[in-house]
Order: C-alpha cells, then structure tokens, then sequence
C-alpha cells in the first residue's frame, strides 16, 4: 500500500516551509543578528539610549525568527525582510549622521579617555565604522535570505513537500 500525499495534505505544508533551506539559512542568520545586538547592547552599556536600542532591535528580531526557523511561515518571512531593511536604514543613519559616534570605543580607545584629553570634544578620535558595516552586512543578509525564501516559496507554491 502506497502513500501518497493529496491536495488536502499541500494545502496544510506551509509555502515558506516548502522552500526549506533558504528559510532556515535566514532564520540562522537572523539569530545570529539578535546575538550580535546583544553583544552591542552589552559594549554600549555606558550609553544607555545606544544599549537600549540594540537590545529593543535584537527583541523585535528575535520572534520571528524563531517562528521561521520551527515554522516557517510566510508571514514571518516577510515580517523579518521588511524589519532587516529597516534595521540597515536605522544602521546607515546612525553610521552617516552628522556627529554619529559609529564606533566609539571599537578601535581600543577607551570612550571616556577620548573625551578626557580634549577638554570634552571628540576631534581627536577616529572613527571605526567597520563593526557598523558589519552589521549593516548582516542585516543585508537576512534581507536577502528571506527575499530567497519568499521567492522559492512561491515557484514551490504548488508542488507538495
């Protein structure tokens, strides 16, 4: 006796879960997003509103990813797409903003002691924009894993698991 899967069984197997790989990848790498915002929160504990934020990003992040990664439905698909392109736009403007302090403290200078010598001004200090465009890098990552899984969603729309 053969088993055979039937219209009524495709209908239950979520698209997004029928695009597998792309959807876990994405979800991998979302969870690896929420994990390095905690670690930022943790660098930038001396400005509270900076580890603030990063720990309010990783919080938004971490749902649906976990959601997509045991689920993988489309809805969380599209929920973390739409969040890391808001998260690279939220990331290039604290990196581009005038006066952005991108990188503070990620070079090996101590932040209060960049301040200290300089009678409260950071002209002394260079900017390490690398951690941010690291992030921004992984944000454009999970953009484009949850772009792939969408699309391979759609083309595996009809066919069954």
């Amino acid at each position: 006796m053969a088993i055979t899967a039937t219209a009524d069984t495709r209908k239950r197997v979520s698209p997004v879960r029928r695009a597998g790989f792309p959807a876990r990848l994405c979800a991998a790498v979302a969870l690896g997003s929420v994990g390095v915002h905690a670690w930022m929160a943790w660098e930038h504990r001396a400005m509270p509103w900076e580890g603030a934020l990063m720990l309010l990003m990783a919080a938004a992040c971490l749902p649906c990813a976990v959601f997509v990664w045991r689920r993988g439905h489309e809805r969380s698909v599209q929920l973390l797409f739409v969040m890391a392109l808001a998260m690279v736009a939220v990331h290039a403007v604290l990196l581009l903003a005038p006066g952005s302090t991108a990188g503070r403290g990620h070079g090996g200078m101590d932040p209060m002691g960049a301040m200290g010598t300089m009678g409260g001004s950071m002209a002394g200090v260079v900017m390490q924009p690398a951690p941010m465009l690291g992030v921004i890098a992984l944000e454009l990552a999970v953009a484009m894993l949850a772009a792939w899984a969408m699309r391979r969603s759609r083309a595996c729309g009809g066919q069954p698991a």
